[in-house]
């Protein structure tokens, strides 16, 4: 057997689909069903059905699921504990962040970091879902996150409250500009599609107001914030996401916050070039002027 098809078998039970598969495994959609093909034939059993609406796991491929998953796990195990012993100030370091904190912030301190080590090179994976650190799909996030998994270790880096913003258009469109909650009531706004409105201060968003006030909607903050940028109406975002083309109108009452987070996985805290990148970038954010208010 070839063990690389469990990868795309695992990819592939997860997502439901082929497309869906291939972009978290960043190849090709033909890659992902020649693999499936080949390791059907490997195990001489259908492990999906094919049906119109993706991929279904058949009785065979769920019992094949529930090894593979702790083979995957005995691997990702391995990894970590192979690199937990790496004291070198050289390699790669793969991190994952949302994108504007990519540009806005990481970006700018990855030429200074590069001047000091130059041993180290850093891949930034952009992205608004969360990559699994458990599994070694990234070994370092810069995230927002109330409560961060047990498995994790890491730092709060600052707690960033929710502000309404508004672009200079549209605010000399529609004056007077709101100065409270309360005066959203007459603007139109920018809101969270259904699915983004798990997060507690969109899901008190769109409670507050009737929905013909949305006049636009998107499922990751930085479209949030470009549509603002727009014009096309109010919009609540986290402090961080304030650009230059936002005009910072008042805090959201009642009070939401998104606590910024740094963190790894617990065996790879002793890493010499992620420890050694990690406290760079953290003293960076902490003295940025952008967040420097926001530090507890």
């Amino acid at each position: 057997m070839d063990w690389d098809h469990l990868r795309f078998f695992l990819a592939v039970a997860r997502t439901g689909s082929l497309a869906a598969a291939a972009r978290s495994l960043n190849v090709n959609h033909s890659t992902v069903f020649r693999r499936i093909n080949a390791f059907e034939d490997d195990l001489g059993a259908r492990l999906f059905e094919r049906l119109p609406e993706g991929y279904s796991l058949t009785a065979v491929g769920e019992a094949v699921l529930e090894q593979a998953q702790r083979v995957d796990e005995a691997i990702a195990v391995l990894s970590r504990s192979a690199a937990g012993g790496d004291h070198r100030l050289t390699g790669d370091i793969r991190m994952t962040t949302a994108p504007n904190l990519a540009s806005d912030f990481v970006a700018p301190v990855l030429s200074r970091f590069r001047g000091r080590y130059p041993g180290i090179r850093v891949e930034i994976a952009v992205s608004d879902s969360d990559y699994d650190l458990a599994r070694r799909q990234a070994d370092l996030a810069l995230r927002a996150t109330p409560a961060p998994p047990e498995y994790l270790i890491g730092r709060r880096v600052v707690r960033l409250p929710w502000f309404a913003f508004g672009s200079r258009p549209y605010l000399r469109r529609h004056r007077p500009e709101p100065q409270r909650t309360s005066d959203l009531a007459r603007h139109e706004l920018v809101g969270a599609d259904q699915a983004f409105q798990r997060l507690p201060a969109f899901d008190w968003l769109h409670r507050q107001f009737p929905q013909e006030q949305f006049v636009a909607t998107a499922s990751t903050l930085s479209a949030i914030a470009a549509m603002i940028s727009a014009g096309l109406g109010i919009g609540i975002l986290p402090a961080d996401q304030g650009g230059k083309k936002l005009v910072r109108l008042f805090q959201l009452e009642p009070t939401f916050t998104s606590d910024l987070w740094l963190l790894t996985h617990a065996d790879l805290r002793n890493v010499a070039r992620i420890k050694t990148f990690s406290d760079y970038l953290f003293a960076e954010l902490r003295a940025d002027t952008r967040l420097a208010e926001f530090v507890s």
